[in-house]
């Protein structure tokens, strides 16, 4: 039962981890809520309340992954 709760409430509150090469620099940041995502331009809001944005004039790349440690223990 405890595990359906810790699903239910992960799905209504998702967080993702999103690394990301900017400039020749790798970047990490736990991210909550995503309002932007393109090669070029990625924006949103970090666990932590903050927005962000991070520009580039070329594709960067980034990869998004769910937090999910939570669930498994």
């Amino acid at each position: 039962m405890r595990m359906f709760f810790r699903r239910l409430w992960r799905y209504l509150f998702p967080h993702y981890v999103l690394h990301v090469t900017h400039r020749n620099d790798k970047k990490v940041i736990c991210v909550k809520k995503f309002t932007k995502k393109t090669p070029k331009r990625i924006a949103g809001v970090t666990t932590d309340g903050a927005e962000f944005e991070i520009v580039s004039v070329e594709p960067m790349d980034y990869y998004i992954e769910e937090r999910r440690d939570d669930l498994y223990q």
